[in-house]
């Protein structure tokens, strides 16, 4: 079978659907008494795309990343609870933004952590391809 038949017979539905999972932050947890779970989503790559583009300086020669910016694009592109757009939790939190909301409630350690996971989900930092090697005898 070829790689268009494998395809055509294949379910595309299944091969394109984004990745979901939740993501528990323990001292959260802790902290409210009741499960903290972040429910992730796998961000489309060309989103992925416009993430790092906003998060890259480019100056002459020069190119450099804002880590935090990328991190923070990646939570809230990835992060699916509408709980952090609410209005009056973020008045509550006097946060702007969800962004502004993550920069607060979790610590740096945290937003790694979360953006890191929101990474693998899209394939980065791990192996998602398999090489083939011809071998000649």
């Amino acid at each position: 079978m070829n790689l268009a038949e494998a395809l055509l017979a294949s379910d595309a539905g299944r091969i394109t659907k984004l990745d979901t999972k939740e993501f528990e932050i323990p001292r959260l947890t802790k902290l409210i008494g009741a499960p903290f779970i972040l429910h992730l989503k796998e961000i489309p790559p060309k989103k992925v795309r416009e993430i790092q583009d906003a998060s890259t300086n480019i100056e002459g020669n020069s190119v450099s990343a804002d880590t935090y910016k990328l991190y923070m694009g990646l939570l809230c592109a990835g992060i699916t609870d509408r709980d952090f757009d609410n209005k009056e939790v973020l008045k509550h939190y006097m946060a702007a933004t969800r962004a502004d909301l993550f920069s607060k409630m979790f610590t740096a350690g945290e937003i790694q952590d979360i953006a890191q996971e929101i990474s693998y989900m899209c394939g980065f930092g791990k192996k998602s391809t398999k090489v083939v090697e011809d071998v000649k005898n």
